[in-house]
């Protein structure tokens, strides 16, 4: 899957994205994977890619939104462009550090199975399980009779 953008001397410039892998942590402490989305840029007439920019930036915390990430629009003045594509959608939360401020996206499914492989595979199994094992952990759990063992988180 490619993307043309334009740069900033307005030159069209081709871009393929991929999925990595950033660790991050829920507010207990337990080491999730979360996304990172690197732009490649082909290099004409080889088979090479080269690193254009890293789209996303990582504050070290579960995002509870599936696929979603922070979009670095600082070092990526180009990124709104990828809206406009079909990759990505404007939650319209947003998270400041500093004197910058980094738009929360959610990526397409299909874009980050087709660009993500086994990464992507990686990143969904253990959103996945952590939102289910949340989920019973909310709603209580019964044992193997069906007698519920927990009532759900009390206050």
């Amino acid at each position: 899957m490619t993307f043309e953008i334009k740069d900033y001397f307005e030159t069209p410039v081709i871009l393929e994205p991929r999925v990595e892998l950033y660790t991050v942590y829920d507010f207990m402490g337990k080491e999730l994977p979360g996304l990172a989305i690197v732009l490649d840029m082909p290099i004409q007439g080889a088979d090479e890619k080269e690193q254009f920019a890293i789209l996303t930036k990582s504050f070290g915390e579960f995002i509870g939104l599936k696929n979603s990430a922070y979009v670095d629009i600082n070092n990526c003045p180009f990124a709104p462009q990828l809206l406009n594509r079909g990759f990505a959608k404007d939650t319209g939360l947003y998270k400041e550090s500093g004197f910058c401020s980094y738009p929360l996206w959610t990526f397409e499914e299909t874009v980050l199975k087709e660009t993500g492989g086994e990464k992507y595979e990686r990143y969904a199994r253990a959103y996945d399980e952590y939102m289910e094992s949340s989920f019973i952990g909310m709603m209580g759990a019964e044992d193997e009779t069906g007698e519920e063992i927990c009532t759900g988180m009390m206050m």
